[in-house]
């Protein structure tokens, strides 16, 4: 599938009304039935999604890929992944989605759990799963206080994605058999590493620029990268580049051109050449795309 869309909303809408603390919650049916159970490619700047699928069959289509959703199983969809979906008329299931601000407020004292619902992921259930019973309860929660103007509502909704993300990252620990957790040092390096890149996109720093700041040697810096995301520092700058570039190209009416000059590229074709290397599309062809 190659023509794709961006929306500063839900699927089917370009408006959304305080970012910062946007929390929803809806019957995956819903939406899903009005575009005849196909959701084509498209990606969210913003937003972070949760599927929980509790029945039925479904293959989400990602980059070119396709990944068969079996149920009961959950599916995390960060902020800037292009996904889409070819659902079977029975589905049945919910979808959270909520700001990007929202949940890094929730975790803002664990940034070891933001980092791990960095990219996409699906977390398979057996038949009769009490953690997905659990997880079923909880969303039930959200739902519940989303409708209620009750005291304290925001501090409560907190607390219950805290428990919902948690116990999604305690199987996630599980399955993947981690021998150690990083230590805290480590996470505020690569913490403080992304914070320079985000205030740092519109110059070009090198790797040892920015190892300097913090006061590690590059070849730490790399090692600290691959060890938690198996990234070098190189392709986490390109991918901060990348996303700061798509949100010019969707969201604003600057040329190409422009948006390479305010990327500190000095050269557009440069520019137009390394984001379709990372990307699969011209700068043109993805915003062409992001109008049908």
């Amino acid at each position: 599938m190659d023509s794709f869309l961006n929306f500063r909303g839900l699927y089917g809408e370009n408006q959304l009304d305080s970012l910062s603390n946007f929390v929803h919650i809806e019957a995956l049916e819903i939406r899903s039935k009005v575009y005849n159970w196909e959701i084509h490619e498209h990606l969210h700047t913003d937003l972070f999604q949760v599927f929980i699928i509790v029945s039925g069959e479904g293959v989400l289509i990602s980059e070119h890929k396709k990944i068969v959703l079996n149920a009961p199983s959950i599916l995390i969809i960060p902020a800037n992944t292009l996904h889409g979906f070819d659902f079977k008329s029975n589905i049945v299931g919910t979808v959270l989605t909520f700001s990007e601000s929202f949940f890094e407020n929730t975790f803002k004292n664990q940034p070891h759990i933001v980092l791990e619902f960095n990219t996409l992921k699906q977390f398979i259930f057996e038949e009769k799963s009490d953690l997905f019973d659990d997880i079923l309860f909880l969303k039930t929660k959200v739902a519940r206080e989303l409708n209620t103007n009750h005291e304290e509502k925001k501090y409560v909704l907190h607390a219950l994605f805290q428990l919902f993300f948690v116990s999604l990252y305690r199987l996630n620990l599980q399955k993947q058999n981690y021998i150690a957790k990083s230590d805290n040092r480590t996470l505020v390096y690569f913490q403080g590493f992304q914070k320079s890149i985000k205030q740092s996109l519109h110059e070009s720093k090198s790797i040892n620029q920015y190892a300097k700041e913090l006061n590690i040697t590059s070849v730490h810096l790399n090692r600290i990268c691959q060890t938690l995301v198996q990234k070098s520092a190189l392709q986490i700058i390109q991918e901060h580049l990348i996303a700061e570039a798509k949100r010019y190209i969707l969201n604003t009416d600057y040329s190409i051109s422009e948006i390479a000059y305010f990327l500190d590229f000095k050269d557009p074709a440069y520019f137009t050449r390394f984001f379709k290397k990372q990307t699969g599309f011209s700068p043109k062809k993805f915003r062409k795309n992001e109008d049908k």
